[in-house]
C-alpha cells in the first residue's frame, strides 16, 4: 500500500499549486468564508488545496477531476470527516495551524494531525486528554520533555480521531503508553508517522495490512 503524506507551510502551498487550476468547491466556499481572519482562510484554502494534490500525487488522477465533500454525522452539516467522491477508494484527511498544512492520501482510511509548538505545555494542560498510564509516565518526564511529548500524544490521539476510531470526547480513552510502536484497537493494527519539522509537530496515522509492504511518500513544500 502506498501513502503520501504532504506538508509544508500554508504559504508556500498556496505558492506552488496556485498554477494548477484547483477550485474549491461551493461547500468548501461557504466554510472559507465563516473564517473571520484573513490567515485562517488561508490556512483553510492551503489544506484544501493540498488534499487534492496529495491524491493526485497519489492515483495520477487529474486535479480538476477529485471531488471530496464532508458531511458531519451528528448535524448533518458540510463539515467532520472528509470524503473523497472520486476517484473511489481512496481516503484523504489533513490538517492546519497557524501557517502550517498537512495531508495524507492512502487507498486506506487515514488520519492526520499538526500543531505548531508555541506555548510551553504543562502536565497540567494533559488532565483534559490523558489517560491514567500515560499521565503517569508524565509525572516522570523533566523540564522540555514534558512539553514535547504532550504535544507528540496530542497530535497522535487528533490523528487517530481523523481516522474515526473515537470521538473528540474520547480523548482519554486512547491510551498510547505502551512501548509497542503500533496501536491496536478492535483487533486491527495502525501505525504511527511522526512529522516534526520545527516549529511543527505531527503525526498520521494509517491501518497495517497483514503482508503489505507499506511505501510512504513524504513531501515537504
Amino acid at each position: 500500500m502506498t501513502i503520501s503524506i504532504v506538508y509544508g507551510k500554508t504559504e508556500n502551498v498556496i505558492n506552488n499549486l496556485s498554477g494548477m487550476d484547483i477550485r474549491l468547491n461551493q461547500e468548501e466556499m461557504e466554510n472559507y468564508n465563516r473564517f473571520r481572519f484573513p490567515n485562517d482562510q488561508r490556512d483553510y484554502l492551503a489544506a484544501h488545496l493540498l488534499a487534492r494534490y496529495c491524491i493526485h500525487h497519489l492515483t495520477g488522477v487529474a486535479i480538476h477531476e477529485i471531488e471530496l465533500t464532508q458531511h458531519c454525522a451528528t448535524c448533518g452539516g458540510n463539515h467532520g470527516k472528509p470524503e473523497v467522491m472520486h476517484p473511489a477508494t481512496t481516503f484523504v484527511s489533513w490538517s492546519h495551524t497557524s501557517g502550517y498544512v498537512a495531508s495524507i492520501s492512502a487507498h486506506k482510511p487515514v488520519g492526520i494531525d499538526i500543531e505548531k509548538m508555541g506555548a510551553v505545555l504543562d502536565s497540567a494542560f494533559g488532565d483534559s486528554f490523558l489517560s491514567s498510564l500515560e499521565r503517569e509516565a508524565i509525572s516522570l518526564a523533566e523540564g522540555d520533555e514534558i512539553s514535547s511529548t504532550l504535544y507528540k500524544l496530542w497530535v497522535k490521539k487528533e490523528s487517530i480521531i481523523k481516522l474515526g476510531l473515537f470521538r473528540i470526547d474520547e480523548l482519554r480513552d486512547i491510551c498510547l503508553a505502551s512501548s509497542n510502536p503500533f496501536y491496536s484497537h478492535n483487533r486491527k493494527k495502525y501505525a504511527f508517522i511522526d512529522i516534526h519539522s520545527n516549529p511543527l509537530m505531527g503525526a498520521a496515522v494509517y491501518e497495517i495490512e497483514d503482508g503489505a509492504i507499506e511505501k510512504v511518500s513524504l513531501t515537504h513544500l
